[in-house]
């Protein structure tokens, strides 16, 4: 004989299970937008500090960030000819590993990626923590990183051409 009350009852835990995963994954997103955005308003800091010596020297500015697809968590900037000279994205949101990544690439005239260097993201909420990769995908968590320290690899990175 079949009890409905048990099946039912399973049912419903079922689907609180899933939706619990659904609202955590939800707020995991929220989390590394945040986190992202973050990134960008440091590389605006960073980008008005080189800008001021750049202008001293005669040279062209960097300029942006441009979101090249509205909604997107990709912006662009912008150095002298080259347009786009950078491209920044934030990728890989996988909540089985709990890792995400933002990938920062150098672009030549032609859009073809010249250079590229890559942030671990591991985490959630207030402990969410970014770390340069040991092997890619990788963190390696003695080399934990802040937003502000990304932009400082990634304004100077445009600059020489190449990252570190």
């Amino acid at each position: 004989m079949v009890d409905y009350a048990k099946l039912v009852e399973e049912e419903r835990a079922r689907q609180g299970s899933a939706l619990a995963a659904a609202e955590a994954q939800e707020r995991r997103e929220i989390d590394l937008i945040g986190f992202f955005r973050g990134v960008e308003i440091e590389l605006g800091r960073e980008m008005v500090k080189a800008n001021q010596e750049l202008k001293k020297r005669g040279s062209p500015v960097i300029v942006g960030p441009f979101r090249p697809v509205k909604d997107a968590e990709r912006i662009e900037l912008t150095f002298g000819s080259r347009r786009p000279c950078c491209r920044v994205a934030l990728l890989g949101i996988d909540m089985s590993a709990g890792l995400a990544s933002i990938q920062a690439e150098l672009l030549d005239d032609r859009e073809k990626t010249i250079a590229q260097t890559q942030f671990i993201i591991e985490g959630e909420g207030s402990a969410l923590r970014a770390y340069r990769p040991l092997v890619e995908g990788v963190p390696d968590r003695a080399a934990e990183v802040t937003a502000s320290e990304i932009a400082q690899e990634i304004v100077p990175g445009i600059i020489r051409g190449h990252f570190g």
